[in-house]
Formats: structure tokens, C-alpha cells, sequence
């Protein structure tokens, strides 16, 4: 990384105000150029790998894969079989899904075949998990609101390696957690228009940025991106500044996902996608 994060209790919100200063935004719909486009009943949720390979959910838990030229190469009825909470190409070889609602697990291979089905219980866990997501060293991250704990888990043996209280970090009656991912060896923890709040791998945390959104962020290499009405604002979550750039005229779209040749935006019933802009 260009430098190291360091740890502090808290961060004014006036401070936050003066360093997430948005910069020069891109131009308009000339420097967005659509590849491809797909219609989708109740999409869900959405992500890319690094390949460019395109992944969708549905509201039933239904899995359909394309390729980066738009050709619909997979579908799976996974064995959730229910809406999906966390869907994670987190390499280019697998595929994790996360159900609250069944409180299940279960990691796919390149071509959908899966590798792990499991329970949360099964893991040790015994709450209510509402947030999972796979973590370095076959390891997973959990945030179980029985006991409103951000746990690490070791699943070679079911063993908690880290357990962290998020209550006496973020002073909230009632946590609306958007995203849980461990990225780099940092893992973030989205909150509903409240900010983004950074750990170690250790689960202590050393960073929150303000975000005044409650769309989920992508996290890619020092940024992550958000949607935010008519705008993706890119952070940079080392030195905070940020850059507006327009969404696509045209379009009513606004879930996102990025590859490093693609940039995929979506609503309920459409997947478009796009060249990724100069300088995105």
C-alpha cells in the first residue's frame, strides 16, 4: 500500500468534512461506452471477478453467470435457495454466498460446483448471524448481532480467533450493516448512512470514513465506491479525498460492481454494462 493506516479512537465530523473534498468529476455520456446489457427479473445482488466474469442473483437465491463479452455461460439453483446476503467473487477461482435468512454458507468453484456447504452453527457460531464473509487463511468473518460481536473464525477447526465488540465502537441501537468484507488484510464494515468502518485483521479498528449512503460499497485496491443519488463518489481510504464521478444519462441504475476493464451498474431488472471510464 502507498502507506500505512493508523489507529485512532475517533474522527470529527468536521475534520472528515474538510478532507473528503470532492475533486474534478468526468464528463458526461461521451466517456461512458455500453458493452452489453441484460435483462433479469428480481436482481438482487450483483459482483464481478477479476476476469470480468458477471454474477447475478435473484430475490429466490437463483445464480446465473456471464462472461465478460455478455454470453450467459451458467445457472445454478444453489442450494440456498433463498435470497442471497453476501455475494463475494473473491478470486478468481471461487465463489462465496451468504444467506441470513438460512444462515448458511456456501462456496462455488469457477464452474458453480461447490467446494463447502455449511451451516453457521457448524462453524460454532451459535447467534443470529446477519453478515458473512470469507476471510485470509480459509477463515471467515462473521457479525453476530446475538451478542453484537464482529467474530473471525478459523474453519480448518471451528475455532474463534478474533471477537471483537462493535457496540462500544459505534454508539447505534439498531446496526443496518450493508457490507462485511476483508480486503488486503483490512476488513470493512459498511453501516447504513453512517460511514465505513476499518479493522485490522485483528478486528481492531483503525479508521471510519462518513458515507451518506445506504448502497453497498465496492472496495478496490486504496478506494472503495459508492453510489450516491445521481453520482459514484471514489474514496481514496488512505489519504480520504474523493472524486464524483456522473452516472450514465439515461439510466435509472444503482447497484455497482467493477472489474478493471468493466463497470457494471444495475437496478431490479437490468444489468448494463459499461467500458470502465479513463480514470475510474
Amino acid at each position: 500500500m502507498a502507506m500505512r493506516l493508523k489507529r485512532i479512537d475517533f474522527i470529527l465530523p468536521w475534520f472528515l468534512a474538510l478532507t473528503l473534498l470532492p475533486l474534478a468529476s468526468i464528463g458526461q455520456t461521451e466517456d461512458w461506452v455500453k458493452l452489453w446489457e441484460v435483462t433479469v427479473a428480481d436482481i438482487d445482488k450483483t459482483a464481478t471477478d477479476g476476469k470480468g466474469n458477471v454474477f447475478i442473483t435473484d430475490k429466490q437465491g437463483y445464480l446465473s453467470q456471464y462472461n465478460s463479452k455478455g454470453e450467459k455461460i451458467n445457472q445454478l439453483a444453489s442450494s440456498l435457495s433463498a435470497p442471497v446476503t453476501h455475494l463475494d467473487p473473491f478470486n478468481t477461482v471461487s465463489l462465496f454466498l451468504f444467506s441470513a435468512s438460512l444462515q448458511r454458507f456456501e462456496i462455488l468453484d469457477r464452474f458453480l460446483n461447490p467446494i463447502i456447504n455449511k451451516s453457521i452453527g457448524e462453524t460454532g457460531v451459535l447467534g443470529w448471524v446477519s453478515h458473512a464473509s470469507p476471510g485470509n487463511n480459509n477463515s471467515l468473518w462473521v457479525y453476530d448481532e446475538s451478542d453484537l460481536k464482529l467474530k473471525k473464525i478459523n474453519l480448518s477447526n471451528n475455532e474463534l480467533l478474533q471477537a471483537q465488540s462493535i457496540n462500544t465502537i459505534i454508539q447505534k441501537n439498531d446496526l443496518d450493516i450493508v457490507l462485511l468484507m476483508e480486503r488486503y488484510n483490512l476488513v470493512f464494515l459498511q453501516v447504513a448512512n453512517d460511514g465505513m468502518y476499518i479493522f485490522d485483521n485483528q478486528a481492531n479498528l483503525i479508521d471510519k470514513i462518513v458515507l451518506s449512503t445506504s448502497k453497498r460499497a465496492v472496495i478496490e485496491d486504496d478506494f472503495f465506491f459508492t453510489v450516491e443519488g445521481n453520482e459514484i463518489l471514489k474514496t481514496n481510504y488512505l489519504t480520504k479525498k474523493a472524486k464524483l464521478f456522473p452516472l450514465p444519462e439515461g439510466y435509472s441504475l444503482d447497484k455497482l460492481a467493477l472489474s478493471y476493464q468493466q463497470l457494471l451498474l444495475a437496478n431490479k431488472k437490468k444489468v448494463v454494462v459499461f467500458e470502465r471510464p479513463k480514470d475510474f
